[in-house]
């Protein structure tokens, strides 16, 4: 249902982060009013947080702040820098 919207949307969050998922809703509803109606809100509310946290993944990832952080306390005064290593979760098994 959403998939023919899906590059319509993400310019859409693109251009505007802030932008709400109902009004994403009212936009695809102008689009298409016989497709999209008021009881679709939490789908698009799930989709633009999917979308939302894939962006944010995209700038945090690729943006390249985690290659500045040292690997260890140790590195850091060394002057070494590498990627963060697995994080520890206490008594959870890998």
């Amino acid at each position: 249902m959403y998939e023919p919207f899906e590059a319509q949307i993400k310019g859409w969050l693109e251009e505007d982060p802030a932008l709400s998922a109902a009004s994403v809703l009212q936009r695809l509803t102008k689009i298409d009013p016989s497709r999209f109606k008021e009881k679709n809100l939490r789908m698009v509310q799930r989709l633009v947080k999917v979308w939302r946290m894939e962006m944010a993944g995209l700038i945090i990832l690729d943006g390249g702040w985690m290659k500045s952080w040292p690997l260890s306390p140790s590195a850091a005064t060394d002057g070494e820098r590498a990627h963060v290593g697995p994080i520890a979760f206490g008594n959870i098994p890998r």
